[in-house]
């Protein structure tokens, strides 16, 4: 069995991809049967995409909330946004790396200023 290594996982060619779709932002990704179970064991059942992993940790920060009442809250408020995923998405990396430069630098940015 001939096995391909990649930076940051090992994987072997005959590994199963399968399409999941996420449940707060109905994002569909193509993951491996054991990411996508090591996502939902993480998750109580649930698949999260990456950036709405982010944003429930962000909120169980924020609000000092368990992980069922933050996904529940990041879902409503996916529901409730009326724009594309796509372009929420670009939105996000956007702020994502405006925090990151900010952090380089030593600067306090709030979301207000992004």
């Amino acid at each position: 069995m001939r096995e391909k290594y990649t930076q940051q996982t090992m994987e072997r060619e005959d590994e199963a991809v399968k399409l999941v779709k996420c449940e707060c932002c109905s994002i569909w990704e193509e993951c491996t049967t054991d990411y996508i179970k090591y996502i939902k064991d993480q998750f109580d059942g649930v698949w999260v995409c990456g950036l709405c992993s982010e944003a429930v940790k962000d909120e169980q920060t924020r609000l000092g909330v368990g992980l069922k009442t933050a996904v529940r809250i990041h879902t409503k408020f996916r529901q409730s946004v009326s724009i594309d995923p796509t372009a929420q998405i670009a939105r996000s990396f956007l702020q994502m790396l405006k925090k990151m430069i900010a952090a380089r630098k030593g600067v306090s940015v709030s979301d207000e200023t992004l």
